[in-house]
């Protein structure tokens, strides 16, 4: 049980309220169901008729992702605030870096809008790098403008890139 004042414990039950709205599925990429406990409780063996095919798949758009995590992160320096020695911020701001900076086309460009959200600090080095995904993204769409995932890309680099740059020294 983690120790923790009113005030954490309001805002925790004032997030909890804010993800059980219908206008939260969405972000979550859950909205054509009437209720989040649908998904998220169902198993092939209650319902037969699921399958990982049998429903079609909204899409998780980055600007979707950039509020889930702002809000997150509002819920982890609320806990931290409680717990003088908790590292967690640390370690997901470690593996946010690790996976941004690693090429996954699925996973590169969510790690990197994670990582401008979270970071508290931010070296040149860092920007360099994201700069030179941006330029390899936009080279990539240059060769082809239908590559989706040059796109993608682009955007996230762009989104943690106005996030980072407030964090710049001047």
């Amino acid at each position: 049980q983690l120790p923790s004042t009113e005030e954490t414990k309001q805002v925790l039950r004032l997030s909890l309220t804010e993800f059980s709205l219908p206008k939260f599925y969405l972000l979550f990429g859950i909205s054509k169901v009437k209720s989040a406990a649908v998904i998220a409780f169902r198993s092939s063996y209650r319902d037969r008729s699921f399958s990982p095919g049998s429903y079609e798949r909204e899409t998780f758009a980055l600007t979707s992702l950039e509020t889930v995590t702002e809000a997150l992160l509002e819920i982890m320096e609320a806990c931290m605030r409680d717990i003088p020695t908790c590292k967690w911020l640390d370690q997901w701001t470690e593996l946010a870096q690790k996976f941004a900076f690693q090429y996954n086309p699925s996973l590169q460009p969510r790690a990197l809008v994670v990582f401008g959200c979270i970071s508290k600090r931010v070296s040149h080095g860092q920007i360099k790098q994201i700069i030179r995904i941006l330029s390899k993204g936009l080279e990539s769409c240059l060769k082809g403008p239908d590559n989706y995932n040059s796109q993608v890309l682009i955007e996230a680099t762009v989104i943690a890139l106005t996030k980072l740059q407030p964090l710049l020294n001047k």
